[in-house]
This record gives C-alpha cells, structure tokens and sequence, in this order.
C-alpha cells in the first residue's frame, strides 16, 4: 500500500495587508478630492441638505464639547508654562508663549483629537453598517457612486468644521490663558492684552488652519476607508470603529510632526 503526500494549496494572500489599505485609502482620497469640487458647487437639494447634515453632526454638535476642552486646555498651558518659566523670571512672558503655541499646534491638534474621538467611530460605524446591510450594493448596483454620495460630503464637512473649530479653540484656549494669568497669577488684563498682541502673528494662525485641513482629510478618509471596508457580519462595526479611531490618531499625530519638522529644519518656510 503506498500512500500519496496530501496536496497543500498555497494560502491566499490576506486582502488587508498594509500596502493594500494603502493604495485603497489613496484611491479613496483622490476619488473623494475628485468629486470635491462637483459636491461644493452643486445646488441640488439632496446633496446640500446632505452637506448640511454632516456639518450639523460632526461641527455643531461637538461645539460645547471643544469649547470646555479648550478653557481647560488654556489654564493647564498657563499653569505649566509659568511654572517651568519662574525659576528663569521669565513668568511674565508666559501669555506670549502659550499664544503662539497655541494658534500653530494647540488649537488644531485638540480640536482634531476631539474630532477623532467623538466622530470617527460613527462615520466609520455608519458606513460599516450600511456595508453589512448591503446598501453599498444597492448604490452601486442603481450606478450610484458610494464615494460621491457618502464620502465626500463628509469629507467636505470635516474641511469647513475642523478650521472653524480651530478658529473657536484658539480663542477659548486664549480665553483660559486669560482666566489664570489674572485671576490665579495676578497679572493685569493690561499685560495679558499686550502680551497677546506681540505674540500673535497672522502666519501662525495660518500655520494651525492648513495644519487642520490635513487633519480633516487624514480623519475623514481614514474613518470611511475603514467603513467601507469593514467585512459583512455584525461584530465588524464595531472593530471597524476602533481601527478608523486609532489609526486616525496615530496619522494625525504623524503628520503634526511631518510639519513641525519641516518648519524646524527650514525656519524661514513661513
């Protein structure tokens, strides 16, 4: 009796390998950035009142919550600052350091992690569930295109809502520097104000708003790739939540320091 060796077929190869998600997460964002344009000038009613939707969702709604995280991310700067400065007597200067702190990483990196938390999950949940539940499918199959109906309007409300809530972030945050440099620290409004006026600086405004925009993309693209991408059974939901949450914070906090260094290692850029 002889005995044949038992055939092995070779293993497939996983579809979500690392450069595979990326090429789909690039494809992604060119196809969203494509019909960006179309999305912002259109003035049928289901695609503004979609807009409109996403904007409410991700920018209204997170409003009281980046306006407290951002007093108390104001007095915990001043606090800090002022302590590591005392032993120097630079204290008073303290305003003016956490002024231009924050309009160029404060304002855009907190509102941005406040972002991810509260609204990748859902984006990425939303549109994991409409996979599971095969209205991707329905899209495609009535020649709709699921990037240009779901995506980009919530590519293009993550865009308007991050710099106008890092905008609002930066005065609030401003407005906590004020609260402890005069009432805990005893300095004047007078000093305050005029510290604030040296240190502010409309290029590091610029610096924070641009450094937001990317956040937005990063955060929206990565959220929707992962939806989209989610497999087809219930506990996919919530694994594809988790993976847009953590990833987003992991390329935000990338690419924060992709252009710091860039500013650092070529000081006069802007």
């Amino acid at each position: 009796m002889t005995f044949s060796a038992p055939q092995t077929s070779t293993p497939p190869i996983p579809a979500h390998t690392a450069n595979a998600r990326f090429i789909s997460r690039g494809r992604l964002a060119a196809r969203s950035l494509y019909w960006l344009g179309w999305l912002a000038f259109s003035r049928r009613s289901v695609v503004t009142s979609g807009v409109e939707r996403e904007v409410y969702a991700l920018g209204i709604g997170a409003l009281r919550l980046v306006a407290s995280a951002s007093l108390l991310v104001g007095l915990i700067a001043i606090f800090q600052v002022a302590t590591q400065l005392a032993p120097y007597g630079a204290e008073p200067i303290s305003p003016r350091v956490v002024t231009w702190f924050a309009a160029r990483e404060l304002g855009p990196v907190v509102v941005a992690m406040l972002i991810v938390a509260r609204s990748s999950a859902a984006i990425a949940g939303e549109l994991a569930s409409m996979n599971a539940t095969g209205e991707i499918d329905a899209l495609r199959a009535m020649g709709l295109d699921p990037v240009k109906y779901l995506v980009s309007p919530k590519l293009l409300a993550v865009i308007v809502v991050l710099p106008a809530l890092t905008l609002i972030a930066d005065a609030l945050i401003l407005g906590g520097v004020w609260v402890g440099s005069t009432v805990f620290l005893g300095y004047s409004t007078d000093r305050f104000a005029s510290q604030i006026r040296e240190a502010f600086l409309t290029r590091d405004l610029g610096v924070g708003i641009g450094k937001a925009i990317i956040f937005a993309l990063i955060i929206a693209v990565i959220a929707s790739d992962e939806g989209l991408s989610a497999e087809r059974r219930a506990s996919a939901i919530g694994e594809a939540a988790t993976r847009a949450v953590v990833l987003s914070l992991i390329l935000v906090l990338a690419a924060d320091t992709f252009v710091n260094a860039i500013f650092y290692f070529i000081p006069g850029l802007i």
